[in-house]
This record gives C-alpha cells, structure tokens and sequence, in this order.
C-alpha cells in the first residue's frame, strides 16, 4: 500500500512538474519566441483602421456654376451621394459615378483620379462591441480632397442647346439630333448635347443609347458638309480657279463613264434638281453633287486625301473627350480603286468622320486657316478655389491660307443669303443683323445588308457660322433620320438649319450671353426708342428715354451705357447695361484678340478695320488718345510665333 501511495504521488507530482513546465514554455513562446506575433494579434483584437474619405471634386461650368457635388447622406464622412444639381443638363459631358464611388462614364471616368482625390487612413481603439472609441483614435495620413474641374461649357447656353434639340427631336419626328456651339478662335466647346438624355440623379435609370454623345461618338458620312474640303483642296493649290464655269448636264444626273467606253458603269452621280452653267461658290450654294464630283478628280486623290487629313478627318480630335470615334478616310490608293470612289468622295460619300472633326474643321475656316484642338477643360482649382492648372487654347497646324479661308466664307454666305441657297430658311427675322452663313449635309445611310445607299433613311445637318465674318461662334447640328411632312423635309436646309437657328436666336437675345456689339438694329424706324444710348452717361441716357417715352430699365454698375439689348418680357422696352467704358479716350487693344478688341469699339461705337490675323500688336489711334465723332480704329494683328 505504501509502495501504491509513493507511485502515485509520484505520478501527481510529474503531472504538476509538467503543467508547469507547459505553462513556463508557454509563457516564454509568447514573451520571447514569437513575441511580436502575440503583440500584433492583441492589436487586432482592440484596434481597427480605416480609410478616411477624400471629398471628391466639384464640377463647375466657366462661369462657376455648380453641375456635380457630393452630398453627405448622413453624419458619416463616408456615406454620400453623387448629387447633379443641373438635372439631365450636360448629363452625357458629365457622365455618372457608379456606386464605388469611381466615375463611370463622361468626365467623371476620364478625370476620375484627379476629381476622386487621395484618401486618408485612420488607426483606432474599438470597444467589446466592436465599435469605434473616437477619443483614442488617430489619423496616420490625412485624406487629400479631389481637385474641382471648370468646364468650357456654358450652362446657360447649353440649355438653350438642348431645349432647341428637344424642340427640332419632336418637329421633325427624328429618333435623335445633337448640337455643338464653339469659339473658333480657342476651341472652346460652349455647349454639346444629344437628345434624348438621362438623368444621372436616378438609381434606376438605364442610360444605355442615351448616354452617347453622338457629338464624338457618331461616325457617319458628311456628305455636302464635306464639299468645304473639296473646296480647299482645289483652291489652297490654285487647281480649279473660284471663277471657273462648270457646264451643265442638261439634266439631274452626270453619266460620268459616258466619255470612256472602257468603264462600265450605270451608277451616275445625281443633284436634287437640275443646274445650270455654275462656278464653284454656286455650287456651294446650291450643292451641286455633279460639279463637286469633277472638282475632286480635278483635285486627285493624294491632294484631296492631305486636305481632309490635315484638316484632322479619321482621327480622334482629343484626349478629353469621352467615347471619341475617329471615323475612316481612306487611303489614296483606295480611292483609285475604281472610277467613281474619288468622285463621290468629292461630296462626302466614302469616308467616315465624327461631328467634331467636321466643326474642328469649320472653325479653321472661320479663325483664317488654323485647326484648333477642341477645348472641354478651361481649368482646375483646388478646394478653396485657388487655380492650379489653367488650360491655354492648343493650335494643332495651319491648314489653309487666309485668302483660302476667306473665299469659303464667302461661299457658305451664298449658301443662307441667296435665292437659290440651299439654307434660305436659317436666315433669322428676330436677328437680321445678324448674318449667318454655312452649309447644309443630307448624307443616305449605307445598308450594309443590302449593300447600297438607302435613301429613305438620312442623317441631316447643318454647320454654321454666326455672323458671317469676324465669327464669334460656329455650330453645328445633326438630325438623325428625320421624317418631317414637309417637301425635301428630310434635308438638312430645313431640319437641322432651323434648329441652328432658335439655337443662334436663342443665344442673341439671352441677357448675359448676347454679345455687347449687338444692339438697336432691329429698332423699328418709327420707335420711341431709336435713339443710340451706347457711349452716353446714365443720367443723361434716362432723361434721353423719357423725353422719347421709350420705356428703359438699368442693369450691372458703372456710369456709361456700354450696350443695349431689348427686354425679353416687353419687346418695346430696352435694357441698358451699364460700365465704366470711357467713351472719349480711345481703349488699349494691344493683346487682345480679334474678336474681344471688335467688342470694345462697338462698345464706344467706333468703326473698326484691321489688317492681319491674330491678336493686336499696333492700334491707330494710340491707347488714351482722344476720340471724335465717325473716327476709325485701325488695327494690326499677328499670330504668335
């Protein structure tokens, strides 16, 4: 029994010696061995991290309103909304941010890093319900916010724009049209839009076909808008001479082959109606597809091919703009294939290009020959509005001389101002001071089934000018597939040329977007309120009204009349705007462009003629000089470089 006793505490005690042993070899595993492991572990269980928001940027129009901000759906930092305060307005610039908080489609995809910012990180100290002790947290890195981006766009011309597009979608029973407004001589896109649209606020909308922006997106045949380069190919190498006289056919059509018994061929190239003898400005007048058709084999592929390329057709215009296509131009050697390619290319068949190349290419010929890179960005600011980066106007090449430039500007005046203009109905009777000029564009849709032209499927346009000379904007509009009652009411003189229209109308009489030049001409003779204001002091231009009963009301601070325009709610009752132009000295224009120095004499009513293009480098009279009654301004202009 004595023995049992002894082995069995004996036993005990092994038992106790090894738990100790296991408990002493634990305890140095964690404080020695593998004691960063345990430390880590420890920190798991009672701290957490996390990310700390960055608030992304604002995205503001040029005049610094606001399209796009976040809104904090609760007290949380981290719990927001992409808000877009304008609505459906500007939606398919914009674009949308996806529910992770990164921009989807628009501007916010493609400047999504810059908007989204960097965020921060958070280390904190978290309780037995595993919520967070604020008191012992600690920020490690603080977030950065997003930089807010300053669009080019114009918000109040861009809803002109789109209610014009909504208006022109309805009239002419087209399933869609798009429009573009832009400064020639900076590239500036001021409006852009396609309609339908979507709202980029709703959670459950598709956007799918509404969020394209046929603008850069559509890539279709110009058709007659393309007879612009045709044109300057022919001229910019003196090949066929402004004046030259083109035979008529006698009939609608040209049986080109007639004259090769070698071609076999019973496809000829049709007008809409029967010309007689022209020179090239009436044929641009009234786009005559035969007269073009001679002009491009005149021309030659491999000069016609450089002209549309330099122009920038067949290649995307930016990196800034979302969805951009860049369409096809074919290769010298594909229009040679046959007899007929380089012919219909003449009129804008044959080759593929988007909207924007073709306004691009308009607004060269509007500055004097310079193509310009669309603009969309005008700057970035940082959270407390300080500018960090300002975008300057990007000249891509010249790519016609003045002169050239000049003799089309010419001919797409006789295209809206003549008896047989193919765009009489875009002349404006609100605006008649204002002098359009442009071309329209019926281009058939190519059924690729059946591999021929369909005729009775069209896209419709219209790329204008406003005014005519010293252009201060070029638009164009696009109508798909218009099916208006009308006579011909599928081209593009009387769909997309009205629509360009309301859209300049729209624009002239608006009160902060009419330009300050524009002011008493359409005054009836017989009207009170005939008198000229521009230049007089605010008091004597009040005691002037009332002693004419022409009713009269003051806007903006200065003490001298710098413009007038009538009242949009009484059309007999004019806004006179006032400033602090000093109407008896002459103004400094050195530096200024073309167009701003045009605004300041009109200012002070002073006839301007200048030489050059550019900016001004000379001004007669002097800067600070007096000024009399009927003097005019000369001035020099230059471009840079």
């Amino acid at each position: 029994m004595n023995i049992v006793n002894l082995d069995a505490l004996s036993v005990g005690k092994m038992i106790v010696l090894g738990v100790i042993g296991v408990l002493a070899w634990q305890t140095f595993n964690i404080q020695v061995i593998n004691r960063g492991v345990y430390q880590e572990e420890t920190k798991r269980q009672v701290t957490m991290t996390k990310n700390i928001y960055a608030e992304r940027g604002e995205i503001l129009d040029r005049n610094g309103v606001v399209f796009a901000q976040n809104l904090r759906d609760t007290g949380k930092a981290e719990d927001y909304s992409r808000i877009f305060l304008q609505g459906k307005l500007a939606s398919q610039i914009l674009g949308k941010v996806g529910f992770d908080g990164v921009g989807s489609i628009g501007i916010e995809r493609i400047f999504d890093l810059r908007l989204r910012g960097n965020e921060g990180f958070r280390v904190g100290i978290k309780d037995a319900t595993e919520h967070e002790i604020y008191g012992r947290s600690e920020n490690v890195a603080e977030a950065k916010p997003g930089k807010n981006l300053v669009l080019t766009i114009d918000k109040n011309m861009q809803e002109i724009v789109e209610k014009a597009l909504k208006d022109g979608v309805i009239a002419y029973n087209a399933p869609s049209a798009s429009a573009v407004v832009m400064d020639p001589y900076t590239g500036e896109i001021l409006a852009m839009a396609s309609y339908p649209t979507f709202d980029p606020n709703s959670k459950n909308q598709g956007v799918g076909r509404m969020a394209k922006n046929d603008i850069v997106a559509m890539a279709y045949e110009p058709g007659s808008t393309f007879k612009v380069v045709t044109a300057a190919a022919a001229l910019e190498d003196n090949i066929v001479p402004e004046d030259k006289v083109f035979e008529s056919e006698g009939s609608r059509c040209w049986a080109w082959w007639k004259n090769n018994p070698k071609i076999k061929s019973d496809k000829a190239i049709c007008d809409s109606h029967i010309i007689g003898d022209v020179d090239m400005p009436e044929a641009v007048a009234q786009s005559s597809n035969v007269v073009f058709a001679k002009i491009a084999d005149m021309v030659g592929a491999d000069k016609l091919y450089r002209m549309a390329r330099n122009f920038g057709l067949g290649m995307k215009t930016s990196e800034n703009l979302y969805g951009e296509e860049s369409g096809r131009l074919p290769m010298p050697y594909e229009l040679t294939r046959d007899a007929r390619t380089l012919k219909t290319m003449g009129y804008g068949h044959a080759l593929l290009v988007t909207p924007i190349q073709m306004v691009m290419a308009y607004a060269a010929v509007a500055n004097g020959g310079t193509l310009m890179e669309p603009m969309i960005v005008k700057e970035w600011r940082d959270v407390d509005g300080n500018l960090v980066e300002k975008k300057s106007p990007v000249k891509v090449r010249r790519v016609i001389s003045e002169r050239t430039a000049a003799s089309i500007r010419k001919m797409l005046y006789r295209v809206v101002n003549t008896e047989h203009g193919t765009a009489r109905a875009v002349a404006s009777k609100k605006i008649p001071d204002v002098i359009f000029g442009g071309k329209t564009g019926t281009a058939e849709k190519f059924n690729q089934q059946t591999g021929k032209y369909d005729g009775s499927h069209q896209v419709s346009s219209f790329i204008g000018f406003a005014p005519i000379e010293n252009v201060r904007y070029v638009c164009m509009v696009l109508v798909d597939d218009p099916n208006s009652d009308k006579i011909n009411g599928h081209a593009g003189g009387v769909t997309a040329g009205p629509i360009f229209r309301r859209i300049m109308e729209g624009i002239y009489y608006h009160p902060t977007l009419s330009p300050a030049a524009h002011a008493l001409s359409l005054v009836k003779p017989d009207s009170p309120c005939k008198d000229d204001y521009v230049g007089m002091v605010a008091n004597a231009a009040q005691a002037l009204a009332k002693s004419k009963n022409c009713p009269v009301s003051f806007e903006g601070e200065g003490d001298r009349v710098v413009s007038v325009r009538r009242d949009m709610a009484d059309s007999l009752s004019l806004v006179l705007k006032l400033g602090n132009v000093d109407a008896e000295k002459m103004p400094n224009l050195k530096g200024l462009s073309l167009k701003d120095a045009l605004e300041i004499a009109g200012n002070i009513r002073m006839n301007v003629e200048y030489s050059g293009m550019g900016r001004v480098v000379s001004q007669s009279p002097k800067a600070g000089e007096p000024l009399r009654k009927g003097q005019i301004c000369m001035l020099t202009l230059k471009e840079k470089g």
